[in-house]
């Protein structure tokens, strides 16, 4: 189902609630309004990320590969956030749920993420580069929404993309 936004503002006052798909308001501190506004975070810095990685896309396949992982989560964190958006009751036909298929397709691409790397002895500072700091930056906020750990150690440890240079 395709959505239409008209407008973004509803014109509805600041009362300290907002509108849920199908319409129920629930207060703006709800753990659901949380939860969906840190994946709509984490969806900017991966944004942040695909611009910054876009100056490199002629320096490699690794590049462009990343781009087009950092595309496809995009999307899924676009569609996790109206699922959260969506009480039960509301949801509509075709509506995106995550479920094992997605959770799978995210651990093996942490597994190819990681499959090169060294274990970590301690943590890793932030830095390195823009790419590198910014998907470091990603880690708090992948495991605010569940209380788990993130996706991104494998990531965050290379400025070079090291996880996308092979090609498995």
């Amino acid at each position: 189902m395709t959505i239409s936004i008209t407008r973004v503002y509803t014109r509805l006052g600041d009362k300290g609630d907002t509108g849920l798909v199908g319409g129920r308001r629930v207060p703006k501190d709800s753990p659901r309004i949380e939860a969906y506004g840190t994946v709509d975070e984490l969806n900017a810095i991966v944004g942040l990320v695909r611009t910054f990685n876009e100056e490199r896309l002629d320096q490699g396949e690794h590049h462009r590969w990343l781009d087009e992982v950092l595309r496809k989560i995009q999307n899924e964190l676009f569609d996790l956030g109206s699922e959260l958006a969506t009480p039960p009751g509301a949801e509509y036909e075709g509506m995106f749920k995550l479920g094992e298929t997605e959770v799978t397709a995210l651990e093996r691409l942490m597994d190819h993420c990681q499959q090169d790397l060294e274990p970590l002895r301690s943590f890793t500072l932030p830095g390195g580069g823009r790419i590198n700091a910014f998907l470091t930056r990603l880690e708090p906020s992948a495991a605010e929404p569940s209380g788990g750990s993130s996706s991104c150690r494998g990531w965050s440890r290379s400025e070079s993309g090291r996880c996308a240079t092979s090609t498995g």
